[in-house]
C-alpha cells in the first residue's frame, strides 16, 4: 500500500481578485498575522504590508473619476501591494512547514485537502454615498454581500489619507445614516462586509459634499 502524504499549500495568483477584494483580504490577513505565535519570522514583515495597503486605499480613492494617471498610479500600488503580500505569504509558507491548522490561522486561501479555508466574501458591489433624509446627513448603502453577518458604514472628513480617522457603526443592515454632520463639507464613505469566520470584503472609498 503507498501512503500518499500532503501538505497544505497557500493559494497565491492574486491578480483574480478585485481591486477591493484585494484590499479587504489584505486587511484580513494583517489582523489574522498580527502577534499571531505560529509565525514570528513573519511579524516585521507586517508593517511593511500594512503601509503598502494604506497607498493602495489611497489610489483607489483617488482613481475614481477615471483619471489616467491617478488609475496609472492605482495599478502601481496594487502591484506593490501584490509583492509584499506574496513574500508574507513565502514566509508564512516557511515557517508553517505545510501545517494546515497553522496556515488557516494566516487567513490565506488555502488548496483544499480535506478541511476548508473559510470561503471569501463576494465583493461589496452597488456601493452608494447619498444625501439623507433628514437634515445634514449621509446615507451609506450596498447591495447584499452573500455569507456576510454585519456591516461596518464609516465616514472620513477630507480628506483621505492614510492617517484618516473614521467614524464606524456596525450592524446588520446594508444600509446606514450618518446624522447631525455640518454642511458643506466633503466626507469620505465606505462599507465592509464581515463573514463568520472574520473574513473581510470593503468598497471603494466614496465622497460626496453634505447639503
Amino acid at each position: 500500500m503507498t501512503i500518499t502524504i500532503t501538505t497544505a499549500k497557500i493559494k497565491t495568483g492574486f491578480s483574480r481578485y478585485s481591486n477591493s477584494f484585494l484590499a479587504a483580504f489584505v486587511h484580513a490577513v494583517i489582523i489574522a498575522l498580527t502577534d499571531n505565535v505560529n509565525f514570528p519570522l513573519t511579524q516585521p514583515m507586517l508593517a511593511g504590508l500594512t503601509d503598502n495597503l494604506a497607498s493602495f486605499n489611497t489610489a483607489m480613492a483617488n482613481a475614481q473619476n477615471r483619471d489616467k494617471v491617478m488609475i496609472g498610479l492605482r495599478n502601481t500600488a496594487r502591484m506593490n501591494l501584490t509583492v509584499q503580500l506574496n513574500t508574507v505569504a513565502a514566509s508564512v509558507t516557511f515557517e508553517a512547514q505545510g501545517d494546515r491548522d497553522k496556515l488557516l490561522s494566516s487567513n490565506f486561501e488555502l488548496y483544499k485537502n480535506g478541511s476548508t479555508p473559510p470561503a471569501l466574501l463576494g465583493p461589496v458591489t452597488g456601493f452608494k454615498v447619498l444625501d439623507a433624509d433628514i437634515p445634514v446627513g449621509l446615507k451609506l448603502s450596498c447591495d447584499g454581500v452573500k455569507g456576510r453577518v454585519s456591516y461596518t458604514h464609516r465616514i472620513t472628513p477630507d480628506p483621505l489619507t492614510p492617517d484618516s480617522v473614521w467614524t464606524s457603526v456596525s450592524t446588520t443592515l446594508k444600509e446606514y445614516t450618518f446624522a447631525n454632520l455640518p454642511s458643506g463639507k466633503k466626507f469620505w464613505g465606505q462599507i465592509i462586509a464581515t463573514g463568520t469566520k472574520e473574513q473581510k470584503s470593503m468598497s471603494d472609498p466614496l465622497s460626496r459634499i453634505t447639503q
